[in-house]
């Protein structure tokens, strides 16, 4: 007769579905709250508002600086360390109205710093290099309110890269990730708000232009 060997179990699927059933429902209380309150609530200690923040901002992290730079090992390391800072340093951060845009702008910092760092030539300046920030047109931006060929796609393409290199970063915080220019100011590290304003202007009428000869 065979011996019955006790192997550990995890949780039974029953189990399983109640802990993710509470999950969502703890989560689901920060929906509803202004980002102030869910900031306040994270720096307090609360690990669901940590969770929180990061189920919704991550994905978005993701594609942003991997709209910046192509290099996808560079983007998740830099996105996991923001987020072990942010957990390491959270009773002593600052007050924040809007989270998206205080992620975006460490996410900015933080990735070009990384850039910096690998290249030969520590002086020449990142944004000087176009091959940093290569945009592809996705079909949830924002500009494209209706269905392109793929002919049309590669000419907006082709016209938003030969945009100079902030124009091209304001258009993706506005257009693609849905931030004010408010934001993208201070993203960006303008020092006015009508600065940001003139870069998207800017390129709106050189693309207008571009599509007019092309």
């Amino acid at each position: 007769m065979k011996e019955t060997q006790n192997k550990p179990q995890g949780p039974n699927p029953k189990s399983r579905t109640l802990m993710e059933k509470h999950r969502s429902q703890v989560l689901l209380v920060y929906t509803n709250k202004t980002d102030s309150e869910v900031w306040t609530a994270f720096k307090k200690g609360e690990e669901s508002a940590f969770n929180f923040i990061y189920r919704k901002y991550v994905p978005g992290l993701y594609n942003y600086g991997y709209q910046l730079c192509r290099d996808q090992d560079l983007v998740k390391d830099c996105v996991q360390t923001i987020f072990i800072d942010l957990r390491k340093k959270r009773s002593k951060l600052s007050d924040v109205r809007s989270i998206k845009g205080y992620l975006y702008t460490i996410m900015y910092r933080e990735l070009f710093k990384l850039i910096k760092s690998k290249k030969e030539d520590p002086f020449e300046p990142i944004e000087a290099n176009d091959r940093f920030f290569p945009i592809e047109v996705s079909h949830e931006t924002k500009m494209i309110r209706s269905e392109f060929t793929a002919e049309r796609k590669r000419k907006l393409d082709k016209a938003l890269n030969q945009l100079p290199v902030r124009q091209k970063q304001a258009l993706l915080l506005l257009y693609h990730e849905g931030l004010s220019y408010q934001e993208i100011a201070a993203i960006m590290e303008i020092k006015e708000v009508k600065t940001a304003r003139k870069l998207v202007y800017r390129a709106l009428a050189s693309m207008r232009e571009y599509f007019k000869i092309s």
